[in-house]
C-alpha cells in the first residue's frame, strides 16, 4: 500500500491537475492508496475561509526539501518532495515492493462527546531494516467547499459552482512524527488512542470539524 502526501494550495494554478493526478492513482488501486492533501501557510495558501492551513502542515511540508507546489512524497521514500510528473512512476514502484509490515485499524467516534476511540495494530511479517519505527496518525477531513485557483481543470471536484477540497490533513494524533515501535518480526504491536475531535480546526478563518467527513489514515 502506498500513502500520497502531497503539498497543494488554494491559490496554485497547477494545483487541481496535482489532485486529478493523485485521484487517478487512487482510482487505479482504491484499496491500497491512501492520499492526504497538506496546505501550509503561504502565499498559495491563504488562511482565508475555509483556512485550511493548520501549523502541523507546516512542520511536515518543510521537513521535506523544495517549495514550490503542487509536490508529494510518496511513502516517504525520498527527502525532496516530487513533481506531479513524477508520482504515477514512483506510485508504481512502491506498489511492487514486499511489505514487511501490516497495518490494520478501527477508530469508534462517539458523536456526542466527540472522542473517538482509535485501535491500530501492526504485524511484522519480517525485520525492518531499522529497528525502530514510527507508527503514525491523521485525521483528514473531506468536502470542505471553498476556493480554488483554476477549479475549472478539475471539474470532477465542483460541486454547485464550488470546489470540493478533499482529504485534507486537519490534525495528528499521534506525535507529528509517530509513536516509537519495535520494528521486528513477533509479536503484534497494538496501541489505543483516545482523541478528542475539536467542533472546528483553522485560525483565523476555522473550518468546522463535519463528524460525517472525517478519515483517520494511520501508517509506519
Amino acid at each position: 500500500a502506498i500513502l500520497i502526501e502531497q503539498f497543494t494550495g488554494q491559490s496554485c494554478p497547477n494545483c487541481p491537475d496535482g489532485h486529478i493526478i493523485a485521484n487517478a492513482i487512487h482510482n487505479s488501486y482504491p484499496d491500497r492508496v491512501s492520499l492526504v492533501s497538506i496546505h501550509s501557510q503561504s502565499n498559495l495558501s491563504p488562511a482565508s475561509y475555509p483556512n485550511l492551513n493548520t501549523p502541523i502542515s507546516s512542520t511536515i511540508s518543510s521537513a521535506f526539501e523544495g517549495t514550490s507546489i503542487p509536490m508529494a512524497v510518496i511513502n516517504r521514500s525520498t527527502a525532496e518532495k516530487q513533481s506531479r510528473t513524477a508520482w504515477s512512476a514512483l506510485a508504481g514502484e512502491e506498489l511492487l515492493k514486499d511489505a514487511v509490515v501490516n497495518v490494520g485499524g478501527i477508530v469508534l467516534v462517539d458523536e456526542t462527546t466527540r472522542t473517538a476511540e482509535i485501535i491500530v495494530e501492526a504485524y511484522y511479517t519480517g525485520d525492518s531494516v531499522l529497528p525502530t519505527n514510527y507508527l503514525n496518525i491523521y485525521m483528514l477531513q473531506d468536502s470542505i467547499l471553498g476556493y480554488q485557483s483554476n477549479a475549472s481543470n478539475n471539474p470532477s471536484q465542483i460541486v454547485n459552482g464550488t470546489y470540493c477540497h478533499m482529504h485534507v490533513l486537519r490534525s495528528v494524533v499521534t506525535p507529528t512524527w509517530g509513536d516509537e515501535i519495535s520494528a521486528t518480526n513477533g509479536p503484534l504491536v497494538r496501541k489505543v488512542y483516545t482523541y478528542q475531535i475539536t467542533e472546528t480546526i483553522g485560525s483565523p478563518n476555522p473550518v468546522d470539524v463535519d463528524l460525517d467527513n472525517i478519515n483517520f489514515v494511520a501508517f509506519v
